[in-house]
This record gives C-alpha cells, structure tokens and sequence, in this order.
C-alpha cells in the first residue's frame, strides 16, 4: 500500500467559505513533496462536502460526534492508515501564510513527538521566547488551531478521548497524556509545560460553536481523568467502532493515492491497490 511521509488534517463544521480558503493557502504554501492532505468533516450541513467535491479534497466525514471525534478521524486516517510519520493538524480557521510554512512544524514534530502552535495571544509569551523547533516555549497554557503528532507519539499516547463532545478541554486533556507518556512538554509538581512553536500561519475570525453546558460536561470529564496515562482508542466500544471503521473505510474507498496534495504528482488510478485487505488486518472483525 501507498503511504506518505507528511500528513495534514484540516477539521471543519459548518464553515465552508473559510474552509475553502484554507485549503487553498494550504495548497498553495506547502513545499514538502510526498504530502498527503485529508479534510475531517463533523456532519456540516452548509454545502462543505459538495464544495470539496468540487475541489477533489478527500473527506472523512460522518455524524455531528464533536471536535474530538472529528480530530481521531484524521489522525487515525493519516497516521495508521497511510503510514505519514508526522501529522499536522489544522482547525479550519487557521490558515498558512508563507510558503514553506509547514517546514519548522514537521522538524519539532521528529524532534519532540508532539508540539503545539505558539499563538500570540496566549498569556506568558515573550517576543523574545524562540519558539522554534529546537528550542519551544515551554507553557503552561496550550491553543488548539495548529498541533503536530508523530506517528510514535499517537501509538503509544493514543487519541482524543471519544466521549468528550462538541468542544472544549479535550485538547488540553490529550496534550498532557502525551507529555506524560514522553512527548511535547515536560510535566511538573504543578502540571505539565507545553511545547510551542511559532509558525507561518494566521488565525482568521470565525464563527463560534461554544456550547457553555458541553463546557461544563467536558470540563468535569477532563478534571476526572486528566491524570490517566492509558492509552485511548478513537472508539469506546464496539457500537462505535463499527461507526467509526465505517468512516474510515468510505473515505479509503478510493485508494490512497487521491490523498496527494499536489495533484500533478498523482498517479493514475489504476496503479493504486485496494486496501480492503488491510482493513481486515488492522481491525480483525467484520
């Protein structure tokens, strides 16, 4: 089977004008060949998945399951299923600006496993911090608009926790699990410190999905495990690993190769192997 050596995720709801023109800054300013890219979609009902059709952007997509849900998508996507060793991901609303942008990125994530974007509105960073891909802010609070994960790092700290829903904590619950498994920051008697990197990239105002209840709900489910090292599975059980197994194979229906990012570099459809039989493997069930 293909695989990439460089994946990034785009994850998207209900946000299509933006969505399209993230997309195609990231196709613009991305100089790394043997790039796959995959949009995650939560279920938008704003014409998002006609608009990548029409841009031939593979998708991965399914019920409205929140951001968590939404994020394992591509990850697992990215990472088992075409094999890229590192991974970046982008929430919709945060955008390239610079060719070359993904460069100090994809080298913080070889280095460290898992970083995060440092962005300039978070408190305690300095304009004299590095922030680069030798030398992060270490910081004890994390953004969520850009992360980078290596393959090693999503094996053995696994994935968002599933039964967080819409937003809010479930990225600084999966962070910490890294750190405390090895990568991206160092954990203290007072919690962990965050690896941050700058990077080329613009965050753009978007239109909010704050839920103040779904706060609150994964607000006490973060606070009641934020200290387990186990590893997560994108799925909690068998109900939804069916659901999940099941996005993963429509959106793999179509080989691996569409996954290119540069359209020219694709070959054709006919050279590309079914990856049914690797579906069988990798989860054992029918």
């Amino acid at each position: 089977m293909m695989t990439f050596t460089i994946g990034i995720g785009i994850v998207t709801y209900n946000r299509k004008a933006i969505l399209n023109d993230t997309i195609d800054r990231v196709r613009a300013f991305t100089r790394k060949p043997d790039v796959a890219l995959v949009v995650a979609d939560d279920g938008s009902s704003d014409g998002t998945l006609a608009m990548l059709r029409d841009k031939q952007i593979p998708v991965v997509t399914g019920i409205n399951m929140g951001i968590a849900w939404n994020k394992n998508r591509a990850l697992f996507l990215l990472s088992h299923m075409l094999a890229c060793e590192v991974v970046i991901l982008l929430e919709d609303d945060t955008q390239p600006t610079k060719v070359g942008w993904e460069e100090a990125l994809i080298e913080a994530g070889h280095r460290w496993g898992h970083v995060n974007y440092a962005g300039d509105w978070l408190p305690g960073i300095s304009p004299s911090d590095a922030g680069t891909a030798t030398d992060p802010i270490r910081a004890k609070l994390v953004t969520a608009q850009c992360s980078v994960y290596s393959k090693a790092a999503l094996t053995f700290g696994g994935y968002f926790d599933p039964r967080f829903r819409g937003f809010g904590h479930e990225h600084v619950e999966h962070s910490a699990r890294l750190i405390r498994v090895g990568y991206g920051g160092t954990m203290q008697a007072d919690g962990a410190l965050f690896y941050l990197i700058r990077a080329d990239l613009t965050v753009v105002t978007s239109q909010s999905h704050y839920d103040e209840q779904q706060q609150q709900r994964n607000l006490a489910l973060a606070q009641s495990i934020i200290g387990q090292q186990d590893y997560r599975s994108p799925w909690r059980d068998d109900k939804e690993l069916r659901q999940f197994r099941s996005e993963i194979e429509s959106a793999m229906s179509g080989g691996p190769e569409r996954f290119r990012l540069t359209a020219a570099m694709r070959t054709p459809a006919a050279r590309t192997p079914s990856p049914g039989g690797f579906f069988k493997r990798l989860f054992h069930r029918s």
